[in-house]
């Protein structure tokens, strides 16, 4: 008889901001509106003066509380001014510049991409891809990863694999990297691996066309292709080149040894690497992440070329175009989803199967991690559980009651303290889900798609509206979606 499983536990998203849950802008708000009620009863007096500043007063906390999609009002103020603001400038749009005669474009990307490049690592005869920004200070390598079937292993198996992730997560804490990311991509399949097959292994005295069990066997395949997808698990690992040792022409050296150490991390938590990525193969990575379905052009025109991959020059779209709630690039319209609340209740590490196994939708779920100093952890422990504390007294002395809510925030905070004094490192993540489609019925479909496997596995998805062009971006392998 085995034991119990491992379950494990997510605390609640916290809202901490000017004063408790009140954020900044919404302390001003409401500071703003006490004035102006002031001003009303100065100016009017008498009962009209009362009237008009309780109304005002209610209409002003209404603004800066009500929630619409998960926001008040003056939280959705700076995304539709900045949405607004694209639109009227042009940078909504994009369009990549026609290459001149006789001469090849430059790397073209959007303007949420502005100061990406792609570039090579290379020392000794080594070489790999990498993503580079703020001018060479932040470099991201890619790694293709492959897991067994996890579903299908033993609970014990399963707990082994997930303890070696926290080891590698555990050792970035202390090492120069800055970010961590992972990736699991469907994308449309195409099936030449099975026709190639087949054609192969035929029996000679079959006709390549024509033979009706092969005709038969073509298009199974080609019915398969059109709900098949492909599954893809890529690894993006951010380094921060401050941080390396002496700089300069030791920075590639540096670089691949602190990606071969996570490698090895990674083969020892049971996770097949399959490689680093060139930066050919990033450029591919990139294309196809704006548009899921060029690539069965991409692999015709690999194979026209000998084998070749994408040149760096084909990694961005050539037009793309931002909507309130969806991000168009070339043949593909994106839908990019927050997860807004991880699972409340104590779960196993199959949890978020339903969304990742189950789906048969284009779509990309990207969770981006980043460890947090050790100092730092204690701190912020510390200050959250003074902040809980006074807060109970605070609602102790008003005789409030203290809802479930609250009580999981004081509980999580103890508990976060509990496991930094054990020893156990503390990283940040964030998670987020990007459906794409050809047109929008499709789109819609795969959203409300992804939102019932999102329910299935406790997780809360919340659409980026206004947000979609950035949004888009964090579930690229460039370790972004963390403030």
């Amino acid at each position: 008889m085995t034991g119990e499983r491992v379950r494990y536990r997510f605390g609640p998203l916290e809202h901490r901001g000017l004063l408790g849950p009140l954020r900044t802008g919404q302390g001003v708000s409401l500071a703003g509106a006490l004035l102006l009620a002031v001003v009303l009863l100065d100016s009017l007096g008498g009962g009209a003066g009362v009237v008009a500043a309780l109304a005002e007063l209610i209409c002003a906390i209404a603004v800066t509380s009500a929630p619409l999609q998960g926001r008040s009002a003056v939280e959705w103020a700076p995304v539709g001014f900045h949405f607004a603001l694209r639109r009227a400038s042009g940078r909504g749009r994009f369009h990549s510049p026609a290459p001149t005669a006789g001469r090849t474009a430059a790397v073209s990307l959007p303007p949420t991409l502005r100061g990406v490049s792609l570039v090579t690592l290379s020392d000794r005869g080594r070489g790999i891809g990498a993503v580079s920004e703020r001018r060479g200070r932040r470099l991201t390598a890619v790694l293709a990863c492959r897991a067994a079937s996890f579903a299908l292993t033993d609970p014990e198996v399963q707990e082994r694999r997930l303890a070696g992730w926290g080891v590698v997560l555990a050792a970035t804490a202390t090492a120069p990297v800055r970010r961590l990311q992972w990736l699991e991509r469907t994308t449309p399949a195409q099936g030449q691996e099975l026709a190639r097959w087949l054609h192969t292994a035929r029996d000679p005295a079959l006709e390549a066309r024509g033979a009706p069990v092969l005709e038969s066997y073509l298009e199974l395949i080609a019915q398969s292709t059109q709900v098949a997808h492909d599954h893809e698990i890529l690894l993006a690992v951010q380094l921060d080149t401050t941080l390396l040792r002496g700089g300069g022409a030791g920075v590639a050296e540096q670089a691949l040894e602190q990606v071969g150490q996570l490698a090895r991390g990674l083969e020892a938590a049971e996770i097949e690497v399959l490689g680093a990525l060139s930066a050919d193969q990033l450029a591919r990575v990139l294309r196809t992440g704006f548009d899921p379905y060029a690539r069965e052009e991409l692999t015709a025109l690999a194979s026209a070329s000998g084998g070749g991959e994408a040149s760096v020059q084909a990694a961005g779209p050539l037009a793309a175009r931002e909507s309130w709630e969806h991000y168009r690039c070339d043949g593909a319209l994106h839908a990019t989803h927050w997860i807004s609340a991880w699972p409340r209740i104590d779960v196993t590490p199959m949890f978020m199967e339903a969304l990742l196994a189950d789906s048969d939708t284009v779509r990309t779920v990207a969770v981006t991690f980043e460890p947090v100093a050790p100092e730092r952890s204690a701190r912020e422990a510390e200050a959250a559980i003074t902040r809980d504390r006074a807060d109970s007294e605070l609602r102790r002395r008003f005789g409030q009651s203290e809802t479930a809510r609250q009580r999981q925030v004081q509980e999580a905070a103890a508990r976060r303290e509990a496991e930094l004094a054990a020893g156990h490192g503390e990283v940040r993540f964030s998670g987020f889900v990007t459906v794409s489609g050809r047109d929008e019925a499709e789109l819609r479909r795969g959203c409300a798609q992804m939102h019932r496997h999102a329910a299935r596995a406790h997780l809360e998805l919340r659409r980026m509206y206004g947000q979609q062009a950035e949004a888009f971006t964090f579930t690229l392998p460039l370790c972004r979606g963390l403030r």
